[in-house]
């Protein structure tokens, strides 16, 4: 199955094998409900957490064992799931994009009354989702969620590293040791730098030394 990419904007494919992921306290309820599957506590679920935290990678994780289809909830519509769902669905919501309600919620009955299963990825869990049908908000307020928490600094560390990786960027390791001591402890911070250093370096075919790190930090600063 071709891995899906929603939100990655990398120059080459990133590594969404499950030993590529970084297991750690913030993402660890996550992590167990994607190991969980088909034991899950109800048919459709949620991973709830910020951009650049890990969702898609999990949920890739997950979509690999259950032969999951893949959509973004903005494009979900009635007539991809008139015939039923042959197989279980994993539903992205990047931000708070506009859906069709009628349409996840023919989605969700379907998945119930079929026995099959959903993967809801999303930024807020979905009983904080603004929705005007009844019964869609109360299966959104029914739906168990696993968050995932900020990170610690050995996530951040494991996540820089790896996102370097798929990046194709060769760090020394006096320019990460350099990164970790003064960029912000927060996924979107990893995914600012990680971009900028690949920006710098790649086009000019050089490996991120202190001195292009340091003016990363001051670019990325002034971003804020």
């Amino acid at each position: 199955m071709k891995h899906p990419q929603f939100t990655l904007d990398l120059v080459r494919p990133a590594d969404t094998s499950p030993s590529a992921f970084a297991r750690a306290p913030a993402n660890e309820a996550a992590m167990r409900l994607v190991e969980q599957w088909p034991d899950w506590p109800a048919p459709v679920v949620c991973i709830a957490g910020p951009a650049h935290a890990g969702k898609s990678h999990l949920a890739v994780i997950w979509a690999e064992r259950a032969g999951a289809k893949a959509v973004h909830l903005a494009d979900l519509s009635i007539a991809q799931i008139e015939g039923g769902l042959a197989r279980p669905l994993w539903v992205n919501r990047t931000g708070d994009e506009a859906f069709d309600e009628g349409a996840l919620l023919h989605a969700v009955n379907m998945t119930r009354e079929e026995g099959s299963t959903m993967l809801l990825t999303a930024r807020k869990a979905p009983s904080k989702w603004k929705v005007a049908l009844p019964d869609l908000a109360s299966r959104l307020n029914a739906v168990p969620i696993a968050e995932i928490g900020p990170p610690d600094e050995v996530l951040i560390e494991a996540i820089l590293t790896k996102r370097l990786t798929d990046l194709g960027v060769e760090a020394e390791p006096a320019t990460l040791r350099f990164l970790l001591a003064r960029m912000e402890r927060s996924y979107r911070a990893v995914h600012l730098v990680a971009g900028a250093l690949g920006r710098r370096t790649l086009a000019a075919q050089q490996r991120a030394t202190v001195p292009i790190a340091a003016e990363v930090l001051e670019e990325i600063g002034n971003l804020e």
